[in-house]
């Protein structure tokens, strides 16, 4: 296997890791969105619940009904509290997944430069070949007489008989 195929796979490799490391980041995404919107929709529900009873405990204030309606927040607090640590969560897991993505896009690059480099230098080579392929043919040409005489006729400089 030759080294541009074999860093061609290397590429198509580090590509691959890299797509699926941009589906892991939109996955994240996705779920980090996910999160907030739920902790909003709490955070906004308990809002509304607490305007709510507060206008019913002007109304009838009993003591089962203010035990009730305590309770019942406390419980939505630890739903708020523990969507939030949710919410924490999807935002860590989707900054790990941006930079794992960074990091396989810098492969990439990395390989592709490489690949580039490699081009250059046997583009390189095949000059400098088909230079001495040149040259030789020239030098070839001069030894075997086939230079043009002096004025640039072709008879060597002997005599005209």
């Amino acid at each position: 296997m030759s080294a541009n195929s074999s860093l061609l796979v290397v590429l198509e490799s580090a590509e691959k890791a890299r797509d699926e490391a941009v589906a892991e980041l939109e996955g994240g995404k996705r779920a980090y969105d996910a999160a907030r919107q739920q902790a909003q929709s709490l955070f906004d529900w308990r809002s509304e619940y607490q305007k709510r009873w507060q206008s019913q405990f002007r109304q009838v204030g009993g003591m089962e009904i203010m035990r009730c309606y305590q309770d019942f927040m406390q419980r939505l607090a630890e739903a708020i509290s523990d969507q939030d640590k949710k919410v924490e969560l999807a935002r860590l897991y989707m900054e790990r997944c941006r930079a794992s993505l960074i990091e396989r896009e810098r492969k990439v690059a990395a390989v592709a430069q490489l690949m580039d480099r490699r081009l250059v230098e046997l583009q390189a080579k095949q000059n400098r070949q088909d230079q001495k392929a040149t040259d030789e043919i020239a030098s070839r040409a001069g030894r075997s007489g086939l230079g043009l005489g002096a004025g640039g006729s072709p008879l060597a400089s002997g005599s005209i008989g």
